[in-house]
């Protein structure tokens, strides 16, 4: 049974792979939107996370700033001798190191007993400027100077050589004070709390899963002196260094480094942006990052949350189609199991009425009438044939009967003319002789025409029965047709050649066989030339039984040869005594051939003559 390629698996395929695809792509497209935005608000972030440390610390230098303007206006408006000039601004700067606004105070007076080295700090600092704050690495060597005050805990930080700080200093110059500089700031070196407060400023010191979630750190160029981040043991990882793509990018090539970045044994989305100092040369970094593994969590449970909620759409949009699809797919069984119902034979059956009002709805309609106009037609039709069919029979009977009656009438005829002719009743004259010998070519004839309907008639009513036996081509079948026409031939002086073997012989109705011959034979004498030749052949191939009748006459037109086997197709080219053939000769050699399983055809040519070609299986 061929296997029917099921149209709801079709529907229900397509639109499971449509609904698939689409969410696979929806799914994809959103991750990418979702990494993107993700990435892009994260990388923001960072950004204004980095501004607000920035600002954090410019307000610091900023209160340095306003501290240095404060201690210049006092020395404007009261009369202080250096000695309690530098008192008085010891005491002011006590109450900002309270408030850890400050860590040191540098006073120096600027003459000719400064050290060559301080000179040439002050100098390069300051140059033709009265005032200056920002960034500085303070050498070593001058922190060990005794015009060098810690005001904090009277300790200068010990992790470099040129420790990292913020600033502000003026020269001042007024009334017993004359050119005196004035350094304030505060060590970005083991100052943690101020990456505490920045941390708790810009990320509320949260965790994430036991780690920080933000973490902030100053470098005193590549190496961490203030930090947040925090070792297995959670010691802070102060004196540690940044890694070298960030060396090399931020430190060398003064470039804001954004991405991610390893913290030690953590991922970070990170950014690093160089320090500067008052040349603009890069003294140190600045780096604030963001965990990296809460950003993938968020981005983790975005996509998780939309592709859900894609899916689920999708599963009820399939749902619903799919109650739609099964709805549809009944209606359409309907139709066909009506159709097929009516392909069976039930002419009577009808569609049902449905309240859809669609073009399912509007094609049952259609359906029902074809199939009432059908029905309508079939009675119509069954009764035309029954009276075809009676009437055909009436036909067969009529020419079973007529061509019986005839054919045993002119062989009645027959006989008594030949014992006419014979001198049974009495001698006749030479002229009545040839009289006779009219009539008698006249009466074979009628007898030839009545022989091929009365083979027509049992071929038509099925009568026509098969008796297959072994028969020998030239004795049961050739010899008795040639004893029939030899008078013909005879009398048009014409060759008959047997190319056969006496012992040929195959499985065949012998006398359907004869009947064969004597159509073929016939009609090679009818168109053959006069004193010219006739051939019969046979031959075994591996699969058939060949046969062949040629004669020489004129060819066969080619246009009319498709048509040649057809019943009552007459062919005269120069027909015996101008009477013509009664058209079924050769599609009586047709069926009888087709009913033997074989096949018949013919080749004519002016060169090669007409030829006559009959195959039939050997098995």
């Amino acid at each position: 049974m061929r296997k029917i390629n099921s149209l709801k698996t079709k529907l229900i395929g397509g639109l499971i792979l449509v609904f698939l695809s689409l969410s696979i792509a929806i799914s994809i497209l959103q991750m990418e939107i979702v990494n993107r935005l993700v990435i892009r608000s994260s990388n923001e972030r960072i950004k204004l996370n980095m501004r607000s440390g920035w600002f954090y610390l410019n307000q610091k230098i900023s209160k340095l700033e306003m501290l240095c303007n404060f201690i210049e206006e006092l020395c404007k408006y009261k009369d202080f001798s250096e000695h309690s000039f530098r008192f008085q601004v010891e005491n002011i700067a006590r109450l900002y190191i309270e408030q850890r606004d400050l860590d040191w105070v540098w006073i120096d007076k600027v003459d000719s007993s400064i050290s060559g080295e301080n000179k040439a700090f002050y100098q390069d600092l300051f140059g033709a400027r009265q005032s200056l704050s920002g960034y500085i690495k303070i050498p070593r060597q001058l922190l060990d100077e005794s015009h060098f005050i810690s005001m904090s805990n009277g300790t200068h930080p010990k992790l470099t050589d040129s420790p990292l700080a913020m600033f502000s200093a003026k020269k001042i110059s007024c009334n017993q004070v004359d050119n005196i500089y004035v350094f304030l700031g505060i060590w970005l070196e083991e100052a943690n709390y101020i990456v505490d407060q920045i941390q708790g400023l810009v990320f509320e010191d949260r965790f994430y899963n036991g780690k920080r979630v933000g973490t902030v750190t100053i470098f005193n160029e590549d190496l961490r002196v203030a930090t947040t981040v925090l070792l297995p043991d959670d010691r802070r990882a102060v004196g540690t260094y940044v890694s070298i793509p960030v060396k090399q990018k931020t430190l060398k090539n003064g470039e804001v480094w954004i991405g991610r970045a390893q913290v030690l044994d953590d991922w970070y989305l990170a950014c690093y942006e160089p320090i500067l100092d008052h040349k603009g040369k890069i003294i140190g970094m600045l780096y604030m990052g963001e965990l990296e593994r809460v950003s993938k969590d968020i981005r983790f449970r975005t996509i998780l949350i939309t592709i859900s909620t894609i899916i689920v759409i999708m599963i009820f949009a399939f749902l619903v189609r799919l109650r739609q699809t099964t709805v549809l797919l009944r209606r359409i069984r309907t139709i066909g199991g009506c159709a097929k119902e009516f392909a069976s034979g039930n002419f009577s059956v009808r569609i049902p009425e449905d309240k859809e009002n669609d073009e399912l709805s509007e094609l049952s309609k259609i359906f029902n009438k074809m199939m009432e106009t059908v029905e309508k037609d079939r009675d119509k039709l069954l009764e035309q044939q029954r009276m075809i069919e009676e009437a055909n029979n009436n036909y067969l009977e009529m020419l079973g009967f007529v061509t019986h009656e005839l054919r045993n009438t002119l062989g009645s005829a027959l006989f008594n003319l030949l014992s006419v002719k014979e001198g049974t009743y009495g001698e006749i004259s030479e002229s009545v002789n040839e009289g006779l010998s009219i009539v008698e070519d006249s009466l074979i004839y009628l007898k030839d025409i009545t022989n091929n309907y009365l083979q027509l008639s049992k071929l038509e009513s099925g009568d026509l029965y098969v008796e297959k036996r072994d028969l020998y081509l030239i004795t049961d079948v050739i010899e008795p047709v040639i004893l029939e026409f030899r008078k013909l031939l005879d009398s048009k002086k014409m060759e008959l050649i047997i190319d056969i073997q006496e012992d040929f012989h195959f499985p065949a109705d012998p006398n359907l066989m004869r009947v064969v011959y004597e159509n073929l034979i016939g009609n090679a004498i009818k168109y053959g030339k006069e004193e010219g030749s006739i051939k019969l052949s046979a031959r075994k191939t591996e699969d058939f039984i060949e046969l062949v009748v040629w004669n020489d006459g004129e060819p066969i037109d080619q246009s009319i040869i498709p048509t040649l086997f057809h019943k009552f197709r007459r062919y005269d080219v120069k027909p015996i005594e101008g009477r013509r053939g009664s058209g079924l000769g050769l599609f009586i050699v047709k069926r009888i051939v087709e009913i033997h399983g074989g096949v018949v055809t013919v080749e004519s040519s002016e060169q090669k003559g007409t030829s006559f070609i009959i195959k039939i299986p050997r098995s």
